[in-house]
């Protein structure tokens, strides 16, 4: 074990605490939402399901062009310059929500066709395109959301983002039971309830970020707001460095998963309305190492601006210890509580013993899912943001989608061994991970960032 550090440690746990707290709330909110939405017909979970994907893929390449400008700001906190950290902040804006408008309204008109590439079935697509139109326009406050997340973050700060998320969630929450099922004069709405809810907590999280940023105490009050000044070239080239390949890297998870919904919809309704089902349960996993990718970038960039070695290899050593704990937990809870976590979110017994398949299979998936995202915040902020992307392409592009493919379309194997090929491409990815950590000295980066002439600086 490496000796502890309360110093980094401290730091480190300020960082993942609110964010897992932070992942709880939204995982916790979307468990809430399933179980109502899983006590509707499965033709219904279904038809939110498929426009869940495409969601996905938005949310994906926003999120990952907010990492851009979370390491551009984090680098800048860690030099001590504010100022230029709110300039980059408002950049960012300048940058991304007109691309946002965009990619929305090419998403509004193409819905049937992007649809269409999971289900030929006309019901689904006429109610997944009505849910998908109703939506789609409120997508661009998630942009805004992802980049108010990422300033505050940037500083090691992630105790605003889960509070934002919070009271979006709660929002979410309240407002989906009444819209879904009525209340005394409120009609029940059924599934567009569901995007109501969603819709009106987007509103709510972006404006909130807004105001704790800019407001009167917020980190960027008391800086020059010009949100309509053109973008450095070199600012937007340093963001869009880390912001697209982060993008696109995210993003092949979200495209594969289309491919993958189309072959779990062909085994029937039955299984991907279970699928879904399932995802959600492994919510409290994945929750519990959302915040490591955060940590590693966060903790990472602030010592590259600084040029602190000392705490930039330590703080990695300690976040593969807090890996393993996590892991443990989160490996034990799926295989004591997936019946209960099921049990509560829909009221189908089918659905439920075909998702609690789904989790028993994805206790061997934990560990690599948590270790691999240290080695990805590492390897991204060392500047080496395309080798992270490749990495998932790889294990998406090569291994899981071929192999899915193969066993569910072509063999027309168990849906069991569709699941277990997910294992496997977590850990093609680790190793491939680990094996760059180790072949570009990522460990070293401080040191030659540097060009330090001490004993162990390449």
């Amino acid at each position: 074990m490496v000796k502890a550090n309360t110093s980094t440690d401290r730091k480190i746990l300020n960082i993942l605490i609110p964010v897992i707290l932070e992942n709880a709330l939204m995982t916790l909110s979307t468990m809430i939402l399933t179980a109502y939405i899983g006590r509707l017909s499965v033709f219904e979970i279904n038809a939110y399901g498929i426009t869940r994907r495409i969601y996905g893929i938005y949310y994906s390449v926003f999120k990952g062009l907010s990492v851009g400008t979370m390491i551009a700001v984090a680098k800048r906190f860690g030099q001590g310059d504010t100022g230029k950290c709110a300039r980059l902040q408002q950049e960012s804006y300048f940058l991304f929500l007109p691309l946002s408008l965009l990619v929305s309204f090419l998403i509004f008109f193409n819905s049937r066709l992007l649809l269409g590439s999971m289900t030929g079935d006309a019901g689904l697509l006429d109610t997944g395109t009505e849910l998908m139109k109703d939506m789609v326009f409120f997508f661009p406050l998630l942009a805004v959301i992802h980049l108010n997340a990422a300033a505050f973050q940037a500083n090691g700060n992630t105790r605003t983002p889960m509070f934002i998320a919070a009271l979006g969630n709660m929002v979410n929450i309240t407002l989906g039971y009444v819209l879904i099922f009525g209340f005394r004069f409120i009609p029940a709405l059924g599934i567009n309830g569901a995007v109501i809810s969603q819709n009106f907590s987007f509103a709510v999280m972006a404006l909130s970020g807004i105001f704790l940023l800019y407001g009167k105490n917020g980190p960027f009050a008391h800086y020059e707001k010009n949100f309509l000044k053109l973008p450095l070239k070199e600012d937007v080239r340093e963001m869009l460095s880390s912001g697209f390949p982060a993008a696109l890297e995210d993003s092949f998870w979200q495209l594969a998963n289309i491919v993958i919904s189309a072959v779990i919809l062909s085994y029937g309704q039955e299984y991907y309305a279970a699928y879904q089902i399932g995802l959600e349960g492994e919510g409290f996993c994945n929750m519990m190492s959302a915040g490591f990718v955060t940590a590693a970038m966060s903790l990472s960039s602030n010592a590259i601006g600084a040029g602190d070695e000392k705490n930039y290899e330590l703080s990695y050593k300690r976040l593969c210890y807090f890996c393993r704990i996590i892991t443990v937990i989160t490996m034990l809870f799926l295989a004591l509580f997936t019946r209960g976590t099921l049990s509560l979110m829909t009221d189908k017994p089918e659905l439920t013993a075909i998702a609690a398949g789904y989790m028993y299979v994805m206790i061997w998936s934990q560990y690599p899912q948590h270790r691999q995202k240290i080695e990805i915040g590492y390897i991204r902020t060392a500047g080496h943001t395309r080798t992270t992307m490749f990495t998932n392409l790889i294990g998406l592009w090569v291994v899981r989608v071929p192999m899915v493919l193969l066993f569910g379309s072509v063999l027309h194997l168990n849906i069991y061994a569709v699941w277990w090929v997910f294992n496997i491409d977590q850990w093609i990815r680790l190793l491939l991970s680990v094996f760059y950590y180790r072949k570009y000295g990522i460990a070293d980066t401080v040191c030659r960032k540097n060009h330090s002439l001490q004993e162990g600086c390449i």
